[in-house]
C-alpha cells in the first residue's frame, strides 16, 4: 500500500487500507468501525462510497484506527478537510497545508501544480501572453492584461509557470517558450475544485468585457433550448468535437496576436418537467449586437 502522503483523496486511502487489512487478517467494516469507535458497523463503508463524511473528531479517530502518527496523521486530517471544504478559501488554505507537509518530507503531491494553475486566471493568460511578447518586462505584460494586473503578480505567475515546467525561459531573461501546446486538467481528484474556481473567474471576466471591450473584438451569443436527456448527451458530444477542432486551429499556428478565452456553457434553467406536461418548443436565439 502506498504511503498516505501520496494520496489526494482520503476516501481512497481508507478503502485501500481496508482492502489490504482484509486480505491479511480477515478484517471487516464492523471491525474497522469498532476500532475507530463508531456505533454504526457500516459507517466507514458509507464514507468510502461518498454517502457520508468525517468531522474533525471522526477524522482523528479514523487516523488513529489506521495507526497513523506524526506527519502522516496530520496529512490525513488535512486531506479530509481539503476534500470536504465547502468554499474556495478553505480549500486553498488546506491545500497549502498539504503542500507544506509534503514538501517537508520531499514528496510532490500528484496534480498540485495543476491545482495552482487553475486556481487563478492569470496563470493561463500569462502562459499564452509571455511567449507571444518576447522580451517584454513584467510591467508591459501587466498592462497588456484585461483587466490590468500588477507587475508583482506577473513576476509571481512567471516564477510559478517556470517552476511547474509550463513555461521555460530561453537565452534571454524575458524570453519564454511553452513546454507544451495545451494544458489539460489532469488528475480530477485534485484539480476539480480549482477548475470550478477557474470557470467562476472566467465567467466573471466574460461579464466584465460586455461593457469594456468593443463589440468588434468579442462575440457573445446564447441559445435557450428545450431538451431531452438524449439530445443533451448528443450536444455534449458535439461540444467535445467542437473543442477539439478549436484547439487544433489554435495550435496550428506558432504566432499569437492576442490572448482570448472561449467559454462553452450548457446548464439547466429549470428542473426536469413531468412527462405529463412535456411539450415541444422553439429555441430562443440571441446574438451579440453588431
Amino acid at each position: 500500500m502506498r504511503p498516505i502522503i501520496e494520496y489526494n483523496n482520503y476516501r481512497r486511502y481508507i478503502q485501500d487500507f481496508y482492502q489490504e487489512k482484509k486480505k491479511m487478517v480477515g478484517f471487516s467494516w464492523r471491525d474497522f468501525a469498532r476500532s475507530a469507535k463508531f456505533s454504526s458497523p457500516v459507517f466507514l463503508k458509507l464514507v468510502c462510497d461518498g454517502k457520508s463524511g468525517l468531522s474533525d473528531d471522526a477524522a482523528n479517530r479514523v487516523a488513529s484506527a489506521m495507526d497513523l502518527a506524526g506527519f502522516e496523521f496530520d496529512y490525513f486530517t488535512a486531506l479530509v478537510r481539503f476534500n470536504q471544504a465547502k468554499n474556495d478559501n478553505l480549500r486553498d488554505e488546506t491545500f497549502a497545508e498539504l503542500k507544506d507537509i509534503a514538501k517537508a518530507h520531499k514528496v510532490n503531491i500528484l496534480g498540485s501544480d495543476l491545482y495552482t494553475y487553475f486556481s487563478n486566471w492569470k496563470y493561463a493568460t500569462l502562459r499564452e501572453l509571455a511567449p507571444a511578447m518576447q522580451g517584454a518586462k513584467p510591467n508591459h505584460l501587466a498592462k497588456q492584461c484585461i483587466p490590468e494586473i500588477s507587475p508583482d503578480e506577473v513576476v509571481k505567475a512567471l516564477q510559478f509557470l517556470t517552476s511547474a515546467k509550463l513555461l521555460r525561459r530561453t537565452t534571454s531573461i524575458h524570453n519564454y517558450r511553452q513546454t507544451e501546446k495545451s494544458v489539460a486538467t489532469g488528475p480530477l481528484d485534485i484539480a476539480t475544485p480549482a477548475v470550478r474556481s477557474f470557470h467562476r473567474q472566467m465567467g466573471e471576466l466574460a461579464l466584465n468585457t460586455l461593457d469594456k471591450v468593443p463589440v468588434t473584438e468579442r462575440n457573445f451569443s446564447t441559445l435557450t433550448l428545450g431538451l431531452t436527456e438524449k439530445s443533451y448527451q448528443k450536444i455534449l458530444k458535439e461540444l467535445a468535437h467542437f473543442r477539439r477542432k478549436i484547439v487544433a486551429i489554435a495550435t496550428n499556428e506558432d504566432e499569437v496576436e492576442r490572448v482570448y478565452e472561449l467559454n462553452l456553457q450548457l446548464f439547466p434553467l429549470t428542473k426536469k418537467i413531468d412527462e405529463r406536461h412535456g411539450s415541444a418548443g422553439s429555441p430562443t436565439l440571441t446574438k451579440d449586437e453588431e
